[in-house]
Formats: C-alpha cells, sequence, structure tokens
C-alpha cells in the first residue's frame, strides 16, 4: 500500500506526540516532518522528552521544524507532504491550518479552532458519515463527546432521543501533559471546574447527531444538559448518562443497537466493535479497549485498534428512562487516535 507523505503539527504535547506513535508504522501515512512551538524548533526530534507512558517508538531522524514559520506551506510542498495532522493550540491553528489547506494540503485536526464551520466536515466515521464531502480541511470533535455520542446515536438509530443528560469525569491528560507531572494533582488536589468544556460538547453533540444538506448541517433538537468534571485520574474519560427515548426498548434491543454501531469496511484504527459492553467499568482494567478485548501491555505504534473503542457499562433500563456509564482513552479515541481514523475514513471515501 502506498503511503501518504504527512507532517505532524505537534512536537512535545500529549496528542502530538500519540500522532507520532500512530503514524510511525501506519500502513497508509508516513511520517515526513515534525513541527513543533519555538521551544521545540531546531531540535532533533529524539531530543524532545517524551510525554508519554510507553515507550517511544522508532520515529524518523528529523530537525523539527517551526509550526509558525511563514515558509511551513512552501516547506511541506518542497517535500511532497500531502497531509497534516495537527495537534496545535487553537490560537495557532486557526492561521497555520487556514494557511496549509491554501497550499493545497489537507489537514485533518484536532483542534477546535474549525470545528462547525461551515464546509469544514466535523465527523466521526461511525455516527455521522452522511456529513462527509471532499474537502481539505477536516475536524475530529472533542474528546469528552466521544464516550457520549457513540452509545446515545447507536440507540438513536433504534428509537427518538428525547433528553440527555450527562456528567463527566475527565483526566488529567486532557488539559495537557503538565498536570500528569503535578503532584498535586495526582494526589487528588485537583481543579474540578473545566471552563467551556459543557458548552462545547454539547454544541458538537446537536451538530454530529444533526441533518445535513448541500454542506450545512441543522443540529439536532434534543433537549442536553451536560456537566464537566477534572478528576484526579491520569487517562481515561467517563461519562454517567440518563436519557429519555420517545419508545422504550428493551435490553437486548439496546445491546443489539450497540453491536450494530459501526459495522462496515476495514480500516486500520477502525475498532473490532464501536461499542464494547461490559457489566461495569473498572477505569483501570478498561482504558484499552479494542472492541473485543482489553490491553494490559499495549504497543499504539502497532496495535492501531487498541484503545479505539468506547466501554459501556452499569446499564439500566426502565421503559423509555436509559442509564449507563461510558468510557473512552482521551488521547487516543477522544484524540489522535480519532485523528487519524477520521484520515483513514477519508481516503476510502475520497473519489
Amino acid at each position: 500500500m502506498h503511503r501518504h507523505k504527512a507532517i505532524v503539527l505537534g512536537a512535545g504535547g500529549l496528542v502530538g506526540q500519540r500522532l507520532q506513535q500512530r503514524l510511525v508504522n501506519h500502513p497508509m501515512f508516513e511520517i515526513a516532518a515534525v513541527a513543533g512551538s519555538p521551544s521545540s524548533a531546531g531540535r532533533q526530534l529524539s531530543e524532545i522528552a517524551w510525554r508519554l507512558d510507553e515507550p517511544r517508538p522508532a520515529l524518523p531522524e528529523m530537525v523539527v521544524v517551526d509550526s509558525n514559520a511563514e515558509n511551513l506551506s512552501e516547506l511541506c510542498r518542497s517535500m511532497n507532504i500531502e497531509y497534516a495532522f495537527s495537534a496545535l493550540p487553537s490560537s495557532i491553528a486557526t492561521d497555520v491550518e487556514k494557511a496549509l489547506v491554501n497550499a493545497g494540503i489537507t489537514v485533518f485536526s484536532n483542534a477546535s479552532s474549525y470545528r462547525r464551520v461551515q464546509s469544514v466536515p466535523l465527523l466521526i466515521p461511525e455516527i455521522n458519515p452522511q456529513h462527509y464531502h471532499e474537502s481539505r480541511h477536516y475536524c475530529a470533535t472533542n474528546c469528552t463527546l466521544i464516550p457520549l455520542v457513540l452509545p446515545v446515536a447507536a440507540l438513536a438509530k433504534a428509537t427518538e432521543i428525547r433528553s440527555v443528560k450527562m456528567r463527566s469525569e475527565q483526566a488529567l491528560s486532557g488539559a495537557g501533559w503538565s498536570l500528569l507531572f503535578d503532584q498535586d494533582a495526582l494526589a487528588g488536589r485537583v481543579n474540578p471546574s473545566i471552563e467551556g468544556e459543557a458548552e462545547k460538547t454539547a454544541a458538537e453533540f446537536l451538530h454530529v447527531m444533526g441533518e445535513c444538506s448541500n454542506q450545512l448541517v441543522t443540529p439536532a433538537g434534543m433537549d442536553v444538559e451536560i456537566h464537566c468534571e477534572r478528576v484526579a485520574r491520569p487517562n481515561g474519560h467517563q461519562v454517567f448518562v440518563e436519557l429519555v427515548t420517545s419508545q422504550p426498548l428493551n435490553h437486548d434491543q439496546i445491546i443489539e443497537a450497540f453491536r450494530m454501531l459501526g459495522l462496515g469496511g476495514e480500516l486500520p484504527s477502525r475498532p473490532n466493535q464501536a461499542i464494547h459492553l461490559v457489566e461495569q467499568i473498572d477505569v483501570d482494567r478498561h482504558l484499552w479497549s479494542d472492541g473485543t478485548s482489553f490491553n494490559d501491555d499495549p504497543d499504539p505504534s502497532e496495535d492501531l485498534k487498541t484503545g479505539m473503542a468506547v466501554v459501556v457499562g452499569n446499564l439500566s433500563v426502565n421503559g423509555c428512562e436509559i442509564s449507563f456509564s461510558a468510557y473512552s482513552h482521551n488521547t487516543v479515541r477522544g484524540a489522535a487516535g480519532g485523528v487519524v481514523y477520521l484520515a483513514e475514513f477519508v481516503l476510502a471515501n475520497t473519489s
């Protein structure tokens, strides 16, 4: 299989390094360059501190380029780079991603700058493939949305959803690598407030659940109530969901809806099952799921499916009222893995 040359926009952050980890052996993409902040630019990639728990994979020897450089687009073109994977802060992504797109490079972004912007598809392959259209710019969603929307969307295929309530417990890594090295945070002394997270999650939820016509999305009309909190857990976002449906579903119908979500063609990062159902979620044991099994010693540079499923447990059904908990790896399925999966989906659907 031909490997397309790509640049990773992110050298030292968690999502940037997850992208490097997932792309180093990817069958569809080849890391041709890595761009970073001024503190990383000009240094060998191997000199940049590795923030992830897993060992640094055998990344190519290269000098990190400056993501803010005015000639970044020209550099990419000179290296025959076709794709960019962005883990840039939103304040920087706004200009950098636009410049790359204007230069003819297709950007897959984890930044929030262009989410829900008309003509920039905001896609989750299992949820809203009908929103896809050919573009030079694609966005993945907020990491908190993933464990919420996958099970809700599965149930929405079986019956109308009238209202959704969600409370989240979000990992330290969702705020970046610095909290993972903060002893106060690791000891439980962490500010639970996440400014703007609930509003962002609600807006993106209604967007991906909405209807799309002529590249214009009409958000879904259901009632949504969301509350988000940070907790002292290194990785993994857990959500606690209550929803009301228009028609009652029994336990077997719910399980079948979960099982059917996302079934389709093979892609390297597509999990074996989008939803991995368990009796009760264990946040330590259930972090790395490929949809059918859990991995206690993952190698995400080789196994692109592990960490890509959403684990659902604590399921309770009472007529039209359904409650459950869901859990996913926030820097894998919720961030870098989701962006790479999106790129696989786009390439598979590009004419």
